[in-house]
């Protein structure tokens, strides 16, 4: 009888810096923001069912202009206005 070892690759995932937030934090209109993880925008609104006009990176700092609880229309430092789904946002 012929025995067979089985290798199961383990994978290791470390949690330490990342952003699991999907949570927007409260939204104070005129308070400025910082994207924490690469966040798509939309030109015009964001019930769409598409990808995003473009992606906001990581440390993007913007201030609120409107908020709805799934859509945030942003003004970035640039002056552009835009709009994202603040889940991966936080106050600065």
């Amino acid at each position: 009888m012929r025995r067979f070892s089985l290798l199961v690759p383990v994978i290791v995932i470390a949690a330490v810096g990342c952003d699991r937030s999907t949570t927007p934090p409260d939204a104070n209109i005129g308070g400025t923001y910082l994207v924490t993880r690469e966040t798509p925008f939309f030109d015009s609104g964001c019930d769409q069912n598409r990808l995003g006009d473009g992606k906001l990176r990581k440390n993007t700092r913007f201030t609120l202009v409107a908020a709805r609880t799934d859509c945030w229309t942003i003004k970035l430092d640039d002056e552009d206005e835009t709009y994202i789904v603040p889940t991966h946002v936080r106050a600065e």
